[in-house]
């Protein structure tokens, strides 16, 4: 079995939860190896890179829907929940101390400590595996470490990301956080590999109704934006720079010849 990967270079976002799924539209989908599957042996080939990562992009793993965990198994897939108390509840590293909290787990990931956020939420979720939050946010920190030259950590945390979000929708299905982690990688996903802009768009709708922040209305202009819905991407532009008048990526979508009178 062959199954190529790679990667999505894109501009970065306003901040906010976007940057935790590696926000960010308008990219381009670099090819950057075959995954090969022989057997009990997994190889991967990379191909060379043509051109420098640029300073202020950042990477996202193309989620491999469903796709790799029926081929794979167990190999790379990450499990929604600890299989075993012995090695799902590692002694705390010195970042991690205290009482244990969620609050806590993002503060870790608001410094872009991702290890150590991811750390804080298995131990949660070793204690409460049912809590749709602590998925949400175990996928908005897996997406950050998918962000990885490794295609190894790229597909494992992507795919990992993915498995977060709808264990937390199945969960609650109400979880705003989890509807836009999904949406982020639906959207950025390439086709044939999950990307389902339609799914997006939902996702990111239920989000803005739910709980509203800027970003979420900046990509769901985006999004509709590819469905030639120009009047329906400036509404929602014009919405994120409401809530956010430094919205630097809204206020540049807005400014483009397109929506101009």
């Amino acid at each position: 079995i062959v199954i190529p990967f790679a990667r999505i270079k894109f501009g970065l976002g306003a901040g906010g939860a976007a940057n935790g799924y590696g926000g960010g539209m308008g990219g381009k989908v670099i090819p950057m190896g075959v995954l090969i599957i022989n057997g009990e042996d997994i190889n991967i080939e990379l191909f060379p890179l043509e051109e420098k990562k640029p300073s202020l992009l950042q990477e996202m793993l193309p989620v491999l829907l469903k796709m790799l965990p029926q081929f794979l198994g167990n190999k790379t897939s990450v499990p929604a929940q600890p299989s075993s108390p012995a090695a799902q509840f590692p002694e705390k590293s010195a970042e991690v101390s205290g009482e244990l909290s969620l609050d806590q787990a993002k503060k870790l990931f608001n410094e872009n400590k991702f290890q150590e956020a991811l750390e804080v939420i298995d131990s949660l979720l070793y204690k409460d595996p049912n809590n749709a939050d602590l998925h949400a946010w175990k996928g908005m920190v897996m997406g950050s470490l998918a962000q990885d030259d490794n295609p190894l950590n790229m597909m494992k945390y992507g795919m990992g990301a993915m498995q977060e979000f709808e264990e937390a929708i199945r969960l609650g299905p109400d979880n705003a956080t989890a509807h836009f982690g999904r949406a982020m990688g639906r959207l950025n996903a390439p086709e044939g590999f999950g990307r389902d802009l339609d799914g997006a768009i939902k996702d990111l709708e239920f989000t803005c109704k739910k709980d509203p922040f800027p970003d979420a209305y900046y990509y769901l202009g985006q999004a509709v934006l590819q469905k030639g819905q120009k009047d329906k991407a400036a509404i929602a532009f014009k919405k994120a720079l409401s809530l956010d008048p430094g919205h630097a990526e809204a206020a540049k979508a807005l400014a483009k010849g397109e929506f101009r009178p």
